[in-house]
């Protein structure tokens, strides 16, 4: 319980402080420049490009996507009205193609934005990026009035009178308390997997053979731990032994999913494969550290409760060999 209230304190902490650096330090250099009108300072809490002719969008181009918000720039102007100039068009804290692809309305701001004649997805996916997700709703806030970036002397806040907005605080806590919704294993049911009647000691010493052979040689580190090994990727900003080690693991995961599993050990099964999917999961998640350091930080964390399941289904896989 003391080490969820710490990881809680931490991601806070660290979404206060890209909020702060990645915003409020942003709209004060513009300001600082001499480019600081209100105008332009708006133009920066919307998403939108603060460099004259860096969006330059071609429906004529039809693979172009110039905000990469996954519509092409033909498909915002002739079909959706869309900005294609700025990936989240409305400001609520989801890409312009993520809301068209859960049968939401790009233009208009969640909720009460479902799209006329489609069957929205519940509950609603949350955006892909969570740190941009915050950033937009920090937008918001500011613009209402909610949050004043400035005090009375035009001084910018510091991040501890800034963290002292309840709005901002909900809005933190909101996508923190989902964020485990990234890393939730895929859906498995007894459909997908090969069951077998046969429970004799030989058919589960074959099971066991087969699923050790499941997985794939990892990378040779000299790391001691997965904890250590995401944090030198993340300190020397080399992620390439991360994506070895997610390759590796959905090569196991598929494997898995091709083997004769012994009824009896069904549920032990099961529960590995879920744990392998998290792990790919937090694996992307931690990949992201450059463009979502909030969803890498919140990655990170997941893979303390993996390690967790990991012990608690090795011991029961002990108790299951020492009963067979």
């Amino acid at each position: 319980m003391a080490s969820e209230k710490r990881n809680r304190k931490l991601s806070i902490a660290t979404a206060i402080f890209i909020l702060f650096a990645g915003v409020f330090l942003g709209g004060y250099l513009v300001l600082k420049s001499g480019r600081g009108s209100a105008g332009k300072l708006d133009d920066i809490l919307n998403g939108k490009s603060i460099i004259a002719g860096v969006c330059q969008p071609d429906a004529s181009n039809a693979q172009k996507d110039s905000d990469d918000d996954s519509l092409k720039d033909w498909e915002e102007i002739q079909i959706h009205k869309t900005d294609p100039c700025k990936p989240d068009s409305d400001g609520d804290g989801y890409l312009d193609g993520e809301e068209i692809a859960s049968g939401y309305d790009p233009t208009k701001k969640a909720p009460g934005d479902e799209l006329p004649g489609t069957n929205p997805k519940t509950p609603r996916p949350l955006p892909q990026n969570l740190t941009e997700a915050l950033r937009q709703r920090l937008a918001d806030q500011i613009k209402n009035n909610e949050i004043r970036p400035f005090n009375e002397k035009g001084e910018l806040l510091s991040q501890e009178q800034i963290a002292a907005y309840p709005g901002l605080q909900n809005s933190i806590s909101e996508i923190i308390s989902n964020g485990s919704r990234y890393f939730a294993p895929e859906e498995i049911n007894e459909s997908q997997i090969k069951i077998s009647s046969d429970n004799s000691r030989e058919s589960i010493k074959k099971y066991a053979a087969a699923a050790f052979a499941a997985f794939p040689e990892s990378p040779r580190t000299n790391y001691e731990s997965e904890s250590e090994l995401f944090l030198n990727a993340i300190y020397s900003n080399d992620l390439s032994t991360l994506e070895e080690y997610r390759k590796a693991y959905e090569k196991a995961y598929d494997n898995l999913k091709e083997l004769a599993v012994p009824s009896e050990i069904f549920s032990l099964h099961t529960r590995q494969m879920e744990i392998i999917s998290s792990l790919i999961k937090i694996y992307d998640g931690i990949k992201s550290i450059n463009s979502d350091p909030l969803k890498a930080n919140l990655a990170i964390q997941a893979s303390e409760k993996i390690s967790s399941d990991i012990k608690n289904w090795l011991s029961d896989l002990s108790l299951f060999i020492d009963q067979h």
